[in-house]
Order: structure tokens, then C-alpha cells, then sequence
């Protein structure tokens, strides 16, 4: 289609070297692997890869993402995330699939949106189970 500005899936993907440094957003359909300096946003609606001499300062969406640099930024993966020994994540992390490896250093929020509802469902089911009011007498 001409003038369609939608990301296909098609080709190899992204890779940003060592000594790149990009300031901006970068989004593909494919994966990406950054071994240099971002400062702004990565998309990607496959993978993306923040290699250990990575620095990443911004927000990353994928649906896999494995961090072996350092971010400061939140991170959203609707797949899995998973912080490699070397990883650094300082921000706010969504994931269904959460894996921290030993050594890794995460501060920040982390939300498992999967896990969220099921808990808010049970939560009202033990109120109405509980609606039975005792009453005793002191003397």
C-alpha cells in the first residue's frame, strides 16, 4: 500500500554498534540490538537486546526484552523480561514473565498485569463469603 507508515516484519532488523550514539526514538517491526548509547524511546513488537555495553536512558516496549546494560527508564514486555547478571535497571518494569538473574541490579516498581486481575477477583469473591456478622459479649 502507498503511503502506509505501518512497520512490516519483514528483514533482518536493527542494530546499533558500540560506538553509536542516537538521541531520538528508534522503532522497527524486527528485533533490535543495541550495543551503543540511546537516548529515547526503542519499540519494537519483537525483541529487542540491550547488550552489556549498551547504556539505554528512556522507555523500551517490546514483546522480549533482555537487558545485560543499563537502563533508566521503564521497561514494558508483553512477553517476557528477563535482567542478565550484568543487567542494570533503574525504573518501572511490566511484564507477564519476570526473570532476574543473580548479580543483576533492578530499583524500581515492577507489575505483573496477569497476576493484578486474578487477585482483584478473588479479593470481592471473600468479601461476599464473609457477610455472616458474629457478635459477642464482654462481661
Amino acid at each position: 500500500m502507498l503511503g502506509d507508515k505501518r512497520p512490516t516484519s519483514s528483514g533482518q532488523g536493527t542494530v546499533i554498534g558500540a560506538n553509536v550514539k542516537l538521541i531520538g526514538t528508534l522503532q522497527d517491526a524486527n528485533d533490535i540490538v543495541v550495543h551503543g548509547r540511546i537516548e529515547g524511546e526503542i519499540i519494537s513488537s519483537q525483541a529487542i537486546s540491550i547488550t552489556e555495553s549498551s547504556y539505554v536512558k528512556g522507555p523500551i516496549s517490546a514483546d522480549l526484552v533482555t537487558i545485560a546494560g543499563k537502563v533508566r527508564g521503564s521497561i514494558t514486555a508483553t512477553g517476557k523480561l528477563e535482567i542478565l547478571p550484568t543487567g542494570r535497571v533503574y525504573g518501572s518494569i511490566t511484564s507477564k514473565d519476570l526473570s532476574v538473574k543473580s548479580g543483576a541490579i533492578f530499583v524500581g516498581k515492577s507489575t505483573m498485569p496477569e497476576g493484578e486481575e486474578k487477585e482483584e477477583e478473588e479479593v470481592p469473591q471473600e468479601k461476599e463469603t464473609q457477610k455472616e456478622e458474629t457478635s459477642y459479649e464482654v462481661e
